[in-house]
């Protein structure tokens, strides 16, 4: 019978909270005040707040304050309440009763608790920060049962619900260590959802953990066309190591720790984020778009999302996952180990396939002529600035099929730091490129990968790249695709430094290259033809072991042309192996090696 009216008693609790904090004017002097009576001798430390309280709350005068230093037990009785009473918590409780408002009352969140039921006219908070404690509110920390993960799951989204309802705008909670099902159900529903103009605090010993399970995709962190949300703090664990992924022929790369859904306004601040199924964060919009990329009458695109000061860090699939939106900052985080693991092609918990740090993949189909896509997803003006990237297992950022990204000083770590196909008009500059522990068979600062439309046109264009240092890969840049601008580039000790793949009206201008690791090139070109059309490669100093200058199968099948002006060799010189149309004008070397080559050289010393 008890556990059946404690039960009543936090339902009817939820739905009687308080709106806002009343001025403190209401706690004026002139307030008669209520309090356990003490010994006077005693100083305010010797204060038991276990002991009952020597008063009760029957007939109140009005306008008088309550101080609750004692357990105050109401008894199941009614307690009526005149208007401009104060309950004021100074480390006591009321249980096991209700009180009836008539109004303008306060009560001091802290005073709120499972067995308190508040009714008639709705008090004010004397805070507007609700702190929630979860012993006090039913949520069963550790390892559970997953009727107990997902009882927890309904009374923190019940309270969080009907804490918005009601005005309070800060959830907080500081300490907690428990499981949440957000399984076995619409992701909208069974995840932890986060509604419009709320902030969830965490604090550094708040663990959030998902309830293990076999779904495909889930979240456990869910916000979903709200408008000005900030989540921050805590720490959020996904079930990667704990997951069941016998029970389906999927995947079962979507149970994301985070997924922020056509959100506008929205902050990620200081949360760290692990071990997630699928990502760590996901942004997306709610629905795809129409072909020409305009936004559906009832779609939301993500909007001016910012992911800042967290740690993200071994998860499945990707960390970050962008595949929609328009104004993302992603910054001062660290990201590291996503899609860690081995080669293995099987469903367990190693990483899954495209296991990027932060992964730019809007969704787009071909249009039937192949020479244009339907942007079903778009994104644009995203922002990848200041983060630290470790040891991400296929690259740390991956720009596919986006526009308009600006990855700005970021220091990479990773064996391959930025990888980019399908996208365009975006730029990269003053990073740092560095692999601390020396370059190793396939590491890469930046690969711009050739793709093309049908009619051969290319499909990554129009970036540009500057003012960023490499240190220490096999491979610094490795630059395909259209119309990109390489400058002021500082590139150290990795074997090759400038790979010039399949590409057209390209400009190199000021990037200096020296090594001192064996068998190191400068500028480089791989076995096999090449067309390298319309490249200019301009001012600038080279100094490495092998050949500062290496073109080898070049524009013998398709004419192009590539004009070397005003660069010092001071290293292994010039080799031309069956490469055709280059002029090296204004530059000095000294030696040069041609094979099956016809260079014109111009005024050179």
């Amino acid at each position: 019978m008890e556990k059946a009216i404690n039960c009543c008693l936090m339902v009817a609790l939820l739905l009687y909270l308080f709106q806002s904090c009343r001025n403190e004017e209401l706690f004026i002097n002139e307030q008669e005040t209520l309090t356990q009576h003490f010994n006077e001798d005693k100083d305010e430390t010797s204060v038991d707040l276990t002991q009952p309280c020597d008063f009760t709350l029957s007939n109140l005068k009005p306008n008088t304050t309550v101080v609750i230093n004692c357990v105050l037990d109401l008894q199941r009785e009614v307690v009526n309440l005149p208007p401009d009473v104060s309950l004021v918590y100074e480390g006591g409780k009321i249980v096991n009763g209700i009180l009836n408002f008539s109004g303008r009352g306060v009560i001091d969140g802290d005073l709120l608790n499972s067995t308190l039921i508040l009714t008639g006219s709705t008090p004010q908070l004397k805070d507007p920060i609700f702190n929630f404690n979860p012993k006090r509110w039913g949520i069963i920390e550790g390892k559970v049962s997953d009727k107990v993960a997902k009882n927890n799951t309904m009374i923190l989204n019940t309270m969080i619900l009907k804490i918005k309802e009601l005005g309070i705008t800060m959830f907080e909670i500081n300490e907690m260590d428990a499981y949440f099902d957000v399984s076995d159900g619409d992701i909208d529903e069974v995840s932890i959802i986060i509604p419009s103009n709320f902030h969830f605090k965490m604090g550094d010993n708040c663990n959030i953990r998902v309830q293990p399970n076999s779904d495909n995709g889930f979240a456990l962190i869910r916000s979903r066309s709200t408008v000005n949300v900030v989540i921050s703090g805590g720490k959020l664990w996904g079930d990667r190591y704990s997951h069941d992924y016998n029970t389906m022929s999927s995947s079962h790369e979507w149970g994301h720790v985070m997924s922020l859904k056509g959100v506008h306004n929205c902050i990620i601040d200081g949360v760290e984020m692990y071990n997630g199924t699928g990502d760590g964060i996901n942004i997306d919009a709610d629905q795809h778009r129409y072909n020409d990329g305009t936004i559906k009458p009832n779609g939301r695109e993500p909007k001016n999302v910012i992911i800042k000061n967290c740690l993200i860090n071994d998860n499945r699939r990707n960390n970050i996952s962008v595949t929609d939106g328009t104004d993302i900052y992603i910054e001062y985080n660290i990201i590291k180990n996503a899609g860690s693991g081995d080669h293995s092609s099987g469903i367990s918990a190693n990483g899954t396939s495209p296991r990027v740090g932060v992964q730019i993949e809007s969704h787009k189909q071909n249009a039937p002529d192949n020479n244009s896509v339907y942007d079903w997803e778009k994104t644009e003006n995203v922002h990848i600035r200041n983060n630290v990237f470790e040891d991400n297992f296929a690259v740390d950022v991956g720009l596919y099929n986006g526009e308009a990204a600006f990855v700005y000083e970021n220091t990479f770590r990773s064996q391959r730091a930025v990888g980019a196909a399908y996208s365009y008009n975006s730029k990269i500059y003053n990073n740092i490129f560095e692999r601390p522990e020396g370059f190793m068979s396939g590491s890469s600062g930046i690969t711009l990968e050739p793709r093309y439309w049908a009619n051969g046109n290319h499909r990554i264009t129009d970036y540009e790249i500057y003012d960023n240092k490499f240190i220490g890969y096999q491979f610094a840049i490795v630059a395909g695709g259209q119309g990109h601008k390489f400058r002021n580039n500082t590139i150290t000790d990795c074997q090759r430094g400038i790979i010039l793949l399949d590409s057209k009206n390209l400009i190199f201008e000021n990037n200096n290259i020296t090594s001192n690791a064996s068998r190191s090139y400068g500028f480089y070109t791989f076995s096999g033809e090449t067309s390298v059309k319309n490249c200019l490669i301009r001012n600038g100093e080279i100094d490495v072991q092998t050949r500062d200058l290496f073109f080898s199968d070049v524009n013998n099948v398709e004419v192009g042309d590539i004009i070397v002006d005003n660069l010092n060799f001071n290293g292994g010189g010039v080799f031309l192996n069956t490469a055709q149309n280059i002029t090296i004008k204004n530059s000095t070397f000294e030696n040069i090696k041609l094979i099956d080559s016809s260079p014109i050289l111009i005024n050179n010393n």
